[in-house]
């Protein structure tokens, strides 16, 4: 094998599924406009069973993880979101 194959670089670190992440991701999920994701897709998704999800579910599902990813980077817990009082 090639050196260029060898040297991919630094690797991201793997993501990690809690149930804050799963939590907040459906519930943005359920807040987007449009139709739900069916209940079957959410184990797929977070790796929980294999199976396939149709293109705009998964779009709207990794919408929503990465929303959730930063309520979980910010430090959000148990019920953390709330609309802001304006």
């Amino acid at each position: 094998m090639c050196s260029s194959c060898d040297d991919d670089g630094p690797q991201p670190d793997p993501l990690v599924i809690t149930p804050d992440l799963i939590r907040y991701t459906r519930e943005i999920e359920s807040d987007l406009p449009g139709s739900p994701v069916p209940e079957e897709a959410w184990p797929v998704f977070f790796g929980a069973r294999g199976g396939s999800i149709i293109w705009p579910h998964y779009e709207r599902m990794a919408r929503s993880r990465e929303a959730a990813l930063v309520l979980v980077s910010m430090g959000c817990r148990n019920g953390a979101i709330s609309q802001p009082a304006f």
